[in-house]
This record gives C-alpha cells, structure tokens and sequence, in this order.
C-alpha cells in the first residue's frame, strides 16, 4: 500500500491522506482517494488495460448531459478521474427521464461508419472495434462470431452453441436492421454503470464504446433488471424493438459467457434455437 501510495503521489503532486476501495471487478480495483489539499478522486487500478478507458473517457467528454467523469491522469495500469458523489438509489421518475434525455444526446453523435478508432475492453474481454461500411457486418462478425470464438476458446461456450452463431451470421442477416445512422454508443449500459444520487443520474461510467445501432444500448439496459419504464417510454422505442432485443443482447449474453460461464452461453443457445 506504501508503495500505491507513494505512485499517487508521484502521479498528482500531494500526498494521499486517506485511501478507501470502494468497488471492482475483472481484475480491477476502484478506490476513494483523498489528497492532503482536499481534492478527491476516484482511482482505478489493475495490471492492464486502463489505457483505453481513459482514452474513451476523453473522448466521450461534453457528449452527453449526464457526464461521464473527467480524466486526470491514466496509463495501462492507473487511471485517475474526478470523485463524483453518489448513493446507488432507484432512479425515480424524473431521473429515468433525465437518463433517456442524455442517452438521446449521447446517440446524436455520429459517424460515417461503424466501429470506432480502436479497440477497447468490455468488462475483461476485448472488443473488436474495427471500422465497417454497414452495422450488420459489425455486429455479425465483429459482436457475435468474435465473442462466440472467444468464449469457446476460454471454455466457457460449447461449440453447438459457437456452431449455432456461425450458422445465424451466414443466414440470418435479414434479422440485422440497418439504423437510420450509426450512434455513440455507451456499449455497457447497466444499472451498475449509472452513478446516481438521490434518484437522479450523476454520471456514466466504464463505457466500451462504439458506433453503432442506439438499440444496442437500450436492449443492453434491459438484460439486470432495467432502468425503469419511464427510461425506454421518454427515449421512444421503433416498431419491432422488442423483437429484436434479444438479438441485440446475443452480443453481451456472448460477452458474459466469456467473462463468467455456461449459463449465459445457454441463454444465448435459447435465443438462437429460434432462428437456426
């Protein structure tokens, strides 16, 4: 702990004068850091991989109301941003639709094409991230059969269900809608990724960003619980959204068979029996 400490210091010029873990996973921790001139910051450690949700982070700066915390310091291994208070309440009525306002704002930006500039992590797994012409081409190959293999590979996905996905990207592209444009999107939109205080929303965090179909965020919103229904009616859902939001979640179904085991590849498994 001396030696963290003494890295912090290194890193923002003040000793630290209290350090707290607040929360984690895969591998990282978070912690509530308090330096001798008062400031607090939020710190995230782990042994790799904090690059690129630094770089996200900054790139996701003023594109949305509810904002996403600014970065101080981040290498592959630290990441420093502001400390944004928040006591983990339901969001009330007027939170959910502060939510879908932001999440609106967050989806007006757009590009030419699908992907992004460079690859980022999901949770602990990488996400593929490479620029394609048209959404269908991004989330057949670059969503399902890379996470399909991954999760094969860690043993976590039977190859009936990794052959069920190669069938369902070589079939089923007419199930694949093409948006009106491609979004930003957050990429891991859960409740555990809204910061919230007092039933507002204060933050957004641990985004794996992409452009992509806006569904994608909503669909993913739904698969803990949701947000609440105040949420998905300010945002407004097309016609045909609710069936094809189990599609959209074959992606982070997939994601979190890698990430944790068979009974995610089974749900996938399910979804996908009704198609191939």
């Amino acid at each position: 702990m001396d030696e963290f400490k003494a890295r912090l210091r290194a890193v923002l010029g003040h000793e630290v004068r209290s350090l707290k873990a607040v929360g984690g996973g895969h591998g990282a921790t978070v912690w509530r850091c308090e330096l001798t001139n008062g400031d607090v910051l939020a710190v995230k450690s782990a042994e790799r991989f904090l690059t690129g949700e630094g770089k996200m982070l900054r790139d996701l700066a003023g594109k949305s109301p509810v904002r996403f915390p600014a970065v101080h310091f981040s290498d592959d291994t630290l990441l420093v941003s502001e400390w944004i208070d928040n006591d983990g309440s339901p969001l009330d009525e007027q939170g959910q639709i502060e939510l879908a306002e932001a999440l609106r704002a967050l989806h007006g930006n757009t590009s030419v094409d699908y992907g992004y500039d460079y690859d980022v992590m999901i949770g602990g797994m990488p996400q593929i991230n490479e620029r394609q012409p048209d959404w269908r081409t991004l989330f057949l190959q670059k969503r399902l059969l890379s996470a399909a293999f991954l999760a094969h590979r860690a043993g976590n996905l039977p190859l009936e269900t990794l052959r069920q996905v190669e069938r369902f990207a070589a079939t089923r592209g007419d199930l694949v809608p093409e948006p009106k444009r491609p979004a930003l999107l957050h990429g891991d939109l859960w409740r555990g990724n809204v910061l919230s205080l007092r039933g507002k929303p204060v933050a957004l965090i641990d985004p794996a960003i992409y452009y992509g179909h806006p569904e994608m965020d909503l669909a993913f919103s739904e698969m803990f619980g949701g947000l609440g229904a105040a949420f998905l009616e300010h945002y407004g859902i097309d016609r045909g959204y609710r069936e094809r939001r189990d599609i959209w979640n074959l992606w982070p179904l997939l994601v979190h068979a890698y990430l944790f085991g068979h009974s995610y590849a089974a749900s996938a498994a399910r979804i996908l029996s009704r198609y191939v």
